[in-house]
């Protein structure tokens, strides 16, 4: 359920004290000229995800007035530490002046329920509030109304872009916006506070990245990182490629510990991991189990969130590496997944199924097959009846926690080609 905070509400959470309070300095803010987006057509849907104002507690922040000198009467000090705003009011304004300028935007504040409009979103826009200044005055508080004000406000946004294909944050910067009221209005402290924030986002809008990011529908934004020092001394496939035994498969076939959580991962080279850019995250590095129980550290040394892939290289010779096939597989072929499902304990886990599929979604290919991929597989390798690898597994589709066989691969070829490895 969505909160609506209008600003008469959010005075619930600020401490008005003293008999002559102390005014903010309200800084005005130039209006960076916006130009209408040109591409609009082919530019990526946004939607405002939300916008928090995080102060210190006791913090002062302006003054609150009374009277038609709007004398000041008292502090406005910030009480609570943390406010999450999500809003019509908010949401309404940074749609309508998005849309002003041509910028493709999703979200019906109107929709009681899911809005089905928001999975067309490619960028989340969210904002934090670290500084705001307002001081506040009631012409007619002499006479008990404290309904109609007037008054001026300034507020500085660190701005966070998130883009749905890269599944990671691809832009961060900060506006400020400003707005002064001179006639009261009903609920007018509401205006002030809207309108600065109004002006926030318009300059947001001005921020070339911000444009640049936006402008690139249906593309991903972020390149492969790719940490020069550790990839130039890549060496590829200098130990023994496997065989076409299933027996054999599991020994180049290891566990990838990073951050909270584990997944899988598979030999290409003599020291070199394939796994997803999910189970690493952004790890400097991972800890790698092989199937003997060995540990060993190993460094990230490439990835890319939006196709999901990643390198990691260890201070280690591996036996045995993987053959890789980059030819899709025919649908109907025999595949074998390999894995630690679930927990560590079920490494080396190998299921058999078929292609079921070859699909396409965000112009990225995957491989659909039923054979059998649960939590902890991802990153590990499906393999043909030859012992080449095809695919990474990436994710499965689960309807109450039980797998329906809908299950999905990034090819190989995709997966290579992302990283720069030939």
């Amino acid at each position: 359920m969505k909160n609506y905070i209008k600003f008469s509400l959010l005075l619930a959470f600020i401490t008005l004290s003293g008999c002559m309070g102390t005014s903010a300095i309200i800084k005005p803010v130039e209006d960076l000229k916006v130009d209408s987006l040109k591409n609009s057509e082919t530019s990526k849907p946004i939607q405002f995800q939300k916008i928090v104002i995080k102060l210190k507690r006791g913090e002062h922040i302006g003054a609150w007035k009374a009277g038609f000198l709007c004398v000041p009467n008292g502090d406005l000090n910030w009480k609570g530490g943390k406010l999450n705003i999500d809003s019509d009011e908010f949401t309404e304004t940074f749609k309508e002046e998005l849309e002003k300028y041509s910028f493709k935007t999703v979200g019906d504040t109107n929709a009681l329920f899911e809005d089905p409009s928001t999975w067309k979103s490619e960028i989340l826009v969210a904002g934090l509030v670290k500084e705001l200044k307002a001081n506040i005055c009631y012409p007619m508080a002499g006479f008990g109304n404290f309904n109609n004000s007037k008054g001026e406000a300034f507020l500085k946004v660190d701005w966070q872009i998130y883009s749905k294909l890269d599944r990671s944050v691809v832009h961060t910067v900060s506006t400020e916006g400003s707005f002064t009221s001179t006639s009261a209005s009903d609920n007018g402290g509401d205006t002030v506070v809207l309108n600065a924030f109004s002006q926030a986002a318009r300059n947001l809008l001005a921020d070339s990245k911000f444009r640049e990011v936006v402008s690139r529908g249906g593309q991903s934004v972020k390149e492969t990182e790719i940490k020069k020092g550790d990839y130039s001394s890549i060496s590829i496939k200098k130990s023994k490629p496997m065989g076409n035994s299933p027996k054999e498969w599991s020994s180049a076939v290891v566990t990838v510990f990073a951050g909270g959580g584990h997944g899988s991962g598979f030999v290409i080279s003599d020291n070199l991991i394939l796994t997803n850019h999910h189970v690493a995250g952004n790890a400097n590095s991972a800890t790698i189990k092989l199937e003997n129980g060995i540990e060993i550290i190993g460094k990230v040394i490439a990835s890319n969130s939006a196709r999901d892939v990643a390198l990691i290289k260890v201070d280690a010779s591996m036996p045995k590496y993987f053959k890789t096939k980059k030819e899709l597989p025919a649908v109907g072929s025999e595949v074998y997944a390999v894995g630690s499902p679930l927990d560590e304990s079920f490494s080396s886990t190998m299921s058999k199924g078929i292609v079921s599929a070859i699909r396409e979604e965000n112009k990225l290919k995957f491989i659909q097959s039923d054979v059998n991929i649960r939590p902890g597989n991802s990153g590990g390798p499906m393999v043909n009846k030859d012992g080449e690898v095809i695919g990474i597994a990436v994710s499965a589709f689960v309807v109450n926690g039980q797998g329906q066989g809908l299950n999905f691969f990034i090819p190989i070829a995709d997966a290579l080609k992302t990283l720069k490895i030939e």
